[in-house]
């Protein structure tokens, strides 16, 4: 996992600044993906790659630029395509299955900075809007949206949200069937038929 974990990086809101922290983006087939709400409303954002240098993300150029989904008029999903961009990473070509094991790599903040967390989660059901419960097994929590669930080299899945952001969006009776450890991603089927060709 350790040499897929390049293609993984923080998103921060202005360049230089720890504490603007937003969420995780990944890189695959062409484009850096995330999790549209990690994104800021008409500004640029930034990735940080492996080496340090923050990567200027321009807010017109992302597709669909639906976001985010909290209007249910879109979905929690963003693709930047990034010229020459290559990675081993792909998207899967069917759903994981219930009681699938995956991989998480994600970007978390400490309070000081962001730091990078590796843990597994067992894929749940899925739901009419594309997305399926994953039961992680460590928590994870503010940032690791827009993060891939993997198994290899393969994207099953996009961490949208968990349950500390159904609890502070007010969607109560989502907050009801949401166990601690649960969290919501967004399936690769619904990556695929959102993703633009290049």
């Amino acid at each position: 996992m350790d040499n897929l974990s390049i293609y993984v990086m923080p998103v921060y809101r202005r360049e230089g600044d720890e504490r603007s922290f937003a969420g995780t983006a990944f890189c695959v087939e062409g484009y850096l993906v995330t999790a549209g709400h990690v994104l800021d409303a008409d500004k640029r954002c930034y990735a940080r790659t492996a080496g340090g240098r923050y990567y200027p993300l321009d807010y017109d150029r992302w597709l669909p630029r639906q976001l985010p989904a909290a209007d249910r008029t879109g979905y929690d999903l963003a693709f930047y395509p990034v010229e020459g961009l290559h990675s081993p990473l792909v998207i899967a070509d069917v759903n994981a299955g219930r009681n699938d094991s995956l991989d998480i790599v994600c970007y978390q903040w400490n309070g000081e900075r962001a730091y990078r967390v590796d843990t597994s989660c067992i894929a749940g059901d899925v739901n009419d809007e594309g997305y399926q419960t994953i039961i992680t097994a460590d928590r994870i929590t503010h940032g690791s949206s827009g993060c891939p669930v993997m198994s290899g080299n393969v994207v099953h899945g996009i961490l949208t949200n968990g349950r500390d952001h159904v609890e502070t969006t007010g969607m109560a009776p989502l907050r009801q069937r949401m166990e601690h450890n649960t969290c919501l991603m967004f399936t690769a089927e619904y990556i695929r038929r959102f993703m633009p060709l290049l």
